[in-house]
């Protein structure tokens, strides 16, 4: 996971977590300008040890009934503070630190483990540095509706629709379980809507879930980016993100190929993003409505074969 994903994600729990104390601080103010012997209570309710090791140091008591002594004083102590918040018009919790998380107060750890509340910011914040949207965030294996596909069987293919697609599905989710294991790259071609967007949104998904760092973009957004940082024109800090991780990513995934402007320059910058995450074991997928023979007449023959030969079609 990258570490400046769960390094943010952390600042949140602990932005958080100070917050709540903050409010608490100002309930406590609120609280105490009212209602003064609720101050003196909670002071003697946080000097719950001082109090038990004074009675021990002075021979009073043992340990064991230091504790019971201390313990009765605390209830009948919170019994008085509840009394007085409730006179003064407040709820008998409301001095009590509120916790956006039960579960792990506020720590981000449950039982040494990854809270839920963290494993969903870091899962927010993946998402958002994948440059996936929304709608593309809630594209999964499991909403994958293979309903939406005929059963009819298409002698030209040898199969149906759905038993076409049902292959297609299984090698996509055999890409997410094997990621660590093989260099596999996918090249996802057909018309338009059937479902290759859909399903490299769910392989992003999936591969973030796991921890993986993955960008998702499309041709014509990404190009565009690439000229203007080409020809020194200003660009955001976030398209210097997004270039940043076309090279970085464990994962780049090229939607909608050829639906860009395409020029010498475009034809180039694909070569050496293709090129060079190829030599350097990256992986990535690529989405196209166009066949081996349209990206060479779209492109050049030198990409459609870096193509063709460097990953599953």
């Amino acid at each position: 996971m990258p570490g400046s994903i769960y390094e943010k994600a952390t600042q949140i729990i602990a932005e958080r977590k100070e917050r709540r104390k903050r409010e608490l601080d100002r309930r406590r103010g609120e609280v105490f300008s009212i209602a003064p012997r609720i101050r003196e209570i909670e002071e003697e309710l946080d000097r719950f040890g001082i109090r038990m090791l004074n009675l021990i140091a002075n021979g009073e008591c043992d340990e064991k009934t230091a504790v019971s002594s201390i313990t009765a004083q605390n209830k009948e102590f919170i019994k008085e503070r509840e009394r007085l918040l409730s006179e003064a018009g407040f709820d008998k919790n409301y001095l009590e630190l509120q916790h956006f998380c039960q579960k792990c107060e506020d720590s981000g750890f449950d039982g040494g483990k990854l809270c839920s509340c963290l494993q969903q910011e870091i899962t927010a914040i993946a998402l958002k540095e994948a440059n996936l949207s929304e709608l593309l965030s809630e594209q999964t294996f499991e909403n994958f509706k293979l309903s939406y596909y005929s059963d009819e069987y298409v002698a030209e293919y040898g199969c149906s629709p759905r038993e076409n697609m049902q292959a297609i599905l299984s090698e996509c989710k055999s890409f997410v379980e094997d990621f660590d294991r093989t260099k596999e790259n996918l090249l996802l071609c057909g018309s338009c809507g059937l479902g290759k967007t859909y399903l490299s949104s769910a392989i992003a998904n999936a591969l973030i879930k796991k921890g993986k760092d993955v960008l998702y973009v499309s041709s014509n957004a990404l190009f565009p980016i690439l000229e203007d940082m080409h020809f020194g024109r200003t660009v955001s800090e976030e398209a210097e993100y997004i270039v940043k991780k076309v090279s970085d990513c464990e994962l780049l995934i090229l939607d909608d190929l050829g639906s860009e402007f395409v020029t010498q320059f475009t034809s180039a910058e694909l070569f050496r993003i293709i090129n060079n995450r190829l030599l350097s074991g990256r992986k990535m997928i690529i989405s196209t409505n166009l066949n081996r023979n349209m990206l060479k007449n779209t492109y050049n023959e030198r990409i459609a074969s870096r193509i063709t030969g460097g990953f599953s079609i």
